[in-house]
């Protein structure tokens, strides 16, 4: 599986997967019309980060673990 690295939980984050996060974040924000300081969005900023520290990596990946843990919280 090329898109999930495992990793240590608390290895460093790079620049460059620190702007991956933070597109990935606004994205999600614009297409909920979420106020990216509202508590869900910092619920969504943690599970980005908890993502990406268990290896996720892919940015679509990313986008689509998003909508599954939004309609979990919602019910």
């Amino acid at each position: 599986m090329e898109h999930v690295i495992f990793t240590q939980p608390n290895s460093p984050i790079y620049p460059k997967d620190l702007a991956l996060l933070q597109q990935v974040f606004d994205q999600i924000c614009v297409e909920r019309g979420e106020d990216p300081s509202s508590i869900w969005a910092s619920e969504i900023a943690r599970t980005l980060l908890k993502l990406y520290r268990s290896g996720v990596r892919d940015e679509d990946l990313l986008l689509a673990s998003i909508p599954r843990f939004r309609t979990r919280n919602a019910a």
